[in-house]
């Protein structure tokens, strides 16, 4: 199977997931792809899995999506219907028989724009679009709204063959790994976290990764750790440098890193605007599902810090179990099964 990508910003993550669908019989991928954002400074990446990849420099759009209809793939997967040139192919692809499976990860929170996607999504999306993939329930939602009926759940899944046995006894202390901005709860987490270590007599410390605006704000605090951005090939190492890990985001449509902390077999507390928090946290099982403010990080932080060694363990090996419910291999084989009927339930 011919199967063209046609997507935003590449992420380790989403490598592994192609890289894992090449190795299935018969795929042969195309990649296109959108320039790195300066957030996120990844190294570069082996993309010799590919077929063909090429960066997307918007210069040329007219020449691309001559090739792109060339090509006269089986399948396209497409990061949404943000890319107007994106969508050209798509429309044009589709005519000729190409199934196009498209993403997006925003929650239904029935803003005038989404409702007026709902309402021309039969003259703009039909066209261009057979079906979409969300990472979750949230977004399903929105999907069927669409008038989709069976959308596919799972877009993000964590590079989880980066993820092995999590050691024992690890140390205790909290992490947040993310961007250094108010969305992300960061500063409500610093508020909290300078009472939490004011009010017990043997306070964790707190490991932030990460980069942003708001970095300056966690320079020379008492108990916290800057690690700035780390690569993905570090990361499991650093979950492993802490037991809990903390994202108290004010919204975040899917938060793909709480996916790696289940992995990584970590405590978690999580904001429940979390969209992820849905499929790896169990409230009081393997973490605390919190409301983002100051009051909840701060219950959560006191209440995880006088654990047991022996409960946090145990509650590090339900988040693990929940992690594996979705891989990189269950994943390809997922994408493709669905890809190969083309749709024939839509």
């Amino acid at each position: 199977m011919k199967i063209l990508i046609l997507w935003s910003g590449l992420s380790d993550y989403a490598i592994s997931c192609y890289r894992e669908l090449s190795l299935r019989s018969g795929v042969e991928l195309h990649l296109v792809y959108q320039p790195v954002k300066s957030s996120a400074p990844f190294d570069p990446f082996d993309l010799t899995f590919c077929k063909s990849a090429k960066i997307d420099n918007n210069k040329e759009k007219k020449q691309l999506i001559a090739d792109c209809v060339a090509l006269k793939p089986d399948a396209i997967l497409m990061a949404s219907w943000n890319y107007n040139h994106y969508m050209e192919i798509s429309k044009l692809c589709k005519a000729n028989g190409t199934y196009v499976l498209s993403t997006f990860d925003g929650q239904w929170l029935g803003t005038i724009k989404q409702r007026i996607g709902i309402a021309t999504s039969k003259i703009f999306l039909k066209p261009r679009i057979d079906n979409f993939m969300v990472p979750g329930d949230r977004q399903s939602h929105f999907a069927r709204l669409l008038g989709y009926n069976n959308p596919l759940n799972g877009l993000y899944c964590a590079n989880t063959s980066r993820f092995k046995d999590f050691p024992k006894n690890r140390p205790k202390k909290f992490l947040f790994i993310g961007r250094l901005v108010e969305i992300k709860g960061v500063k409500e987490l610093l508020e909290a976290y300078s009472i939490y270590r004011k009010s017990c007599s043997n306070p964790w410390n707190l490991i932030v990764a990460g980069v942003g605006p708001l970095k300056e704000a966690f320079v020379d605090q008492e108990g916290v750790e800057l690690r700035g951005f780390v690569q993905p090939s570090e990361l499991s190492s650093l979950f492993y440098e802490a037991s809990c890990f903390v994202l108290p985001s004010l919204k975040e449509p899917w938060g793909l890193v709480v996916h790696e902390a289940a992995i990584a077999g970590s405590v978690i507390i999580c904001s429940h605007k979390v969209g992820a928090s849905t499929w790896f946290v169990r409230d009081g099982q393997n973490g605390h599902l919190i409301n983002p403010d100051v009051l909840s990080i701060l219950s959560a932080l006191k209440r995880v810090s006088k654990l047991s060694s022996e409960k946090i363990e145990e509650m590090g090996v339900i988040s693990k179990s929940l992690g594996e419910l979705w891989t990189i291999e269950k994943w390809a084989d997922y994408v493709l099964d669905n890809l190969s009927i083309q749709g024939s339930n839509v």
